[in-house]
C-alpha cells in the first residue's frame, strides 16, 4: 500500500511539473512543430502509464469533467489493446518464472466511468428534490451505459460473447445484467474546485479499493451516506467484485498475496515505464499502432507521401545532363514549392528536408557541372573538370585578326590570355605574320601590339578601311589637324615648311561578338559616312 501511494504522489508532482514545462515551451516556442512534437511525447508518456494499469488493476475510473462521453478515449483504448497483444510474448519470455505474469498481465480490469456534471437539476421541478434528482441521474446512467457497451463492442475492444481471454482490454458488463452500474452522474457540485479538487476523488478509490483483499476488515459506517455519491459508487463495485471473487463467479478475477501483486506489478512498471539496463522497452511499438495517438502526425504523413513524387518530378523536369550550383538552387526551390503547396502539417519539415538531401544527391552524383564563367558572362558547360581541361560554353563569335585583313570564329574565351593572345597568335601565321608588327607591351601583360598595313598614301577617304566586316558606312575614319613639330617631322622637312597643320586620320575600332566592326565618333555613336559625303568631323 506505502508503494502504491508513494507512486501516486510522485507522479501527482511530476504531471504539474510537466504542465508547467509545457507551459514555458509554448510562450517561449511559437512553432507547430514544436508545440506538436512535445504533444506527442506527452501522449507517448501517458500511453505507457495506460498499459501499466491495464495489466495490474481491479478497476480503472475513467473521469469526465463533462457530461458526454469523450469519444477520443476509443483512440486510446484500442491503441492500448493493441500495444498489450504486441507485448504480450516478449513479457512472458523476459518473465517466465513469474506465475502472475503467464499471461502477460496480473489482471483484465472493470471499467468504471465517472461524469462529473449533469443537467438533471435543470429539467427537474422544484417539488421533485433529491430523490427525483437520484432517478434522473440513474436514469442517465443507464443510457450512457447502453451507449459506451455499444461503442466498445462495435470498436472491438470487448472480448467475444462466452469469451474471458486476457488479451481484451478490459471487463464490461451488458447492459441487461442483473450488477452494479458501471456509469456514475455526479451533480454540478461535484467539479473539482480548490476546496475539492479531482485529486480527492482519486483519494477515495485508492481507499475503497484497499478493501478488495479478502482478509481486509469490511468498511462499515453507520452515517447514511449519499447513494450517488462517489464513494458509495466505488464501496459497491468493490464489495461487487469482492463476493463475486469468493463465491468464484469473478470472471478470472483472483486475490494474491500483496507481495506477490507488487512484484508482478513493478516488473511490468519497470517494462513499460523505464527502459532497464537490457534496453527491453527502447520503443513504445509497431509504427502502424503507435500514429494511432497521432491523427494529425498520420494525416500529414499521408499528404507528404503523396506529395513527394510530384515535387521530386519537378526537380528533375527539364535540366541538363550537367548543371550549376544557380541552377540546382532553382529547381530545388521549385520543389520545394511544388511540396509546401501539397504537403500540411508537421511531417513537412521532414519532408522538405529529404527532398533537400536527395537533389543534393542527384546534383552531386555526376551531374554538377563546372562553375567557371567566361570573360562575356556566360557559365562553362562542361562537367566539373580540372584545370587540364579547356572550358568550354560551345559560343562562338567572329573576330578579326590583328591586321584586321580576315575575320574567323572563334571560342568565348575564359582567360584574357586567351582573349587577347592565343586567338591571335593561331591566325598571324595565315594573314599577319608578313607585316611589320610593334608590340607595346610583353606577352605577360597582354596588352597592345601594332601592325603597319601599308603607307598612309594607300587610305581613300572616299573608301575608308577596305576591310571585311565593317558595318556600312562606319569604316571611315576621322580626321585630325596637328600642327608640325619638326622634332618628329619626316624628311624632308622643307616640305612641311609653311604649313599651318598636318592632316592626319586616326580610328578606334569597336567589334561585337557578331564580328561587325565600327568606328566612333564624338559622343560613342558609330561613324556614318560615305564616298559622296565624307565624314568631316574632326577627332580632336
Amino acid at each position: 500500500s506505502s508503494g502504491i501511494n508513494a507512486e501516486y504522489g510522485v507522479g501527482r508532482y511530476d504531471d504539474i511539473n510537466k504542465l508547467k514545462n509545457l507551459q514555458q515551451l509554448f510562450e517561449t516556442q511559437n512553432s507547430h512543430l514544436v508545440h506538436h512534437q512535445e504533444m506527442i511525447k506527452l501522449k507517448h508518456e501517458e500511453i505507457k502509464t495506460w498499459l501499466w494499469l491495464f495489466s495490474v488493476c481491479h478497476f480503472v475510473v475513467v473521469l469526465h469533467p463533462s457530461q458526454s462521453f469523450d469519444v477520443e478515449y476509443i483512440r486510446l483504448f484500442r491503441t492500448t489493446q493493441q500495444l498489450l497483444q504486441h507485448f504480450a510474448p516478449k513479457i512472458k519470455e523476459l518473465y517466465p518464472e513469474t506465475e502472475l505474469l503467464s499471461s502477460a498481465r496480473i489482471y483484465r480490469p472493470r471499467l468504471l466511468f465517472v461524469f462529473q456534471s449533469n443537467s438533471a437539476s435543470m429539467h427537474l421541478p422544484p417539488k421533485k428534490g433529491r430523490q427525483g434528482f437520484n432517478q434522473q441521474c440513474k436514469r442517465l446512467g443507464l443510457e450512457m451505459e447502453t451507449q459506451i457497451f455499444h461503442i466498445f463492442r462495435k470498436c472491438r475492444l470487448l472480448p467475444k460473447q462466452n469469451s474471458r481471454g486476457t488479451q481484451d482490454l478490459a471487463h464490461l458488463p451488458p447492459p441487461n445484467e442483473l450488477r452494479e452500474p458501471f456509469v456514475l452522474f455526479l451533480d454540478g457540485k461535484g467539479r473539482p474546485s480548490s476546496e475539492s479538487p479531482t485529486f480527492k476523488h482519486v483519494d477515495t478509490a485508492l481507499f475503497y479499493t484497499s478493501q478488495l483483499s479478502a482478509t481486509a476488515p469490511q468498511y462499515t459506517q453507520d452515517v447514511k451516506e449519499d447513494t450517488m455519491s462517489l464513494g458509495s459508487f466505488l464501496k459497491r463495485n468493490v464489495k461487487n467484485l469482492r463476493n463475486q471473487v469468493l463465491q468464484e463467479k469473478g470472471d478470472g478475477f483472483h486475490f494474491v498475496p500483496l507481495s506477490e501483486w507488487y512484484s508482478a506489478a513493478i516488473l511490468l512498471y519497470h517494462f513499460y515505464c523505464h527502459a532497464d539496463n537490457d534496453g527491453n522497452f527502447t520503443e513504445l511499438g509497431p509504427a502502424k499502432i503507435v500514429m494511432q495517438l497521432d491523427p494529425e502526425g498520420q494525416y500529414s504523413e499521408n499528404r507528404c507521401q503523396k506529395a513527394y513524387p510530384v515535387a521530386s518530378a519537378a526537380y528533375m523536369d527539364s535540366l541538363p545532363s550537367h548543371y550549376t550550383h544557380a541552377i540546382h538552387q532553382r529547381q530545388l526551390q521549385h520543389a520545394l514549392h511544388i511540396l509546401r503547396s501539397r504537403a500540411k502539417g508537421p511531417a513537412f519539415s521532414t519532408y522538405a528536408a529529404k527532398l533537400k538531401e536527395d537533389c543534393e544527391a542527384i546534383w552531386a552524383d555526376g551531374r554538377k557541372g563546372c562553375e567557371s564563367i567566361s570573360l562575356t558572362g556566360n557559365a562553362c558547360v562542361l562537367p566539373l573538370h580540372d584545370s587540364t581541361r579547356v572550358h568550354s560554353n560551345r559560343l562562338r563569335m567572329r573576330s578579326a585578326c590583328s591586321c584586321g585583313r580576315s575575320i574567323s570564329y572563334r571560342s568565348d574565351p575564359f582567360t584574357l590570355e586567351s582573349a587577347n593572345h592565343e586567338f591571335y597568335m593561331s591566325l598571324s601565321d595565315k594573314c599577319c605574320s608578313t607585316l611589320p608588327q610593334h608590340r607595346l607591351f610583353g606577352r605577360n601583360q597582354l596588352s597592345w601590339m601594332i601592325c603597319n598595313i601599308g603607307p598612309a598614301s594607300s587610305y581613300q577617304t572616299t573608301m575608308g578601311i577596305e576591310q571585311p566586316g565593317f558595318l556600312l558606312g562606319s569604316q571611315y575614319l576621322l580626321p585630325w589637324d596637328l600642327p608640325p613639330d619638326e622634332a618628329w617631322a619626316p624628311e624632308p622637312k622643307n616640305a612641311w615648311r609653311g604649313k599651318r597643320s598636318v592632316r592626319c586620320y586616326v580610328g578606334y575600332e569597336y567589334e561585337c561578338s557578331k564580328g561587325h566592326r565600327f568606328y566612333c565618333c564624338a559622343g560613342g555613336a558609330p561613324v556614318k559616312g560615305s564616298p559622296a559625303n565624307m565624314v568631316k568631323e574632326n577627332s580632336g
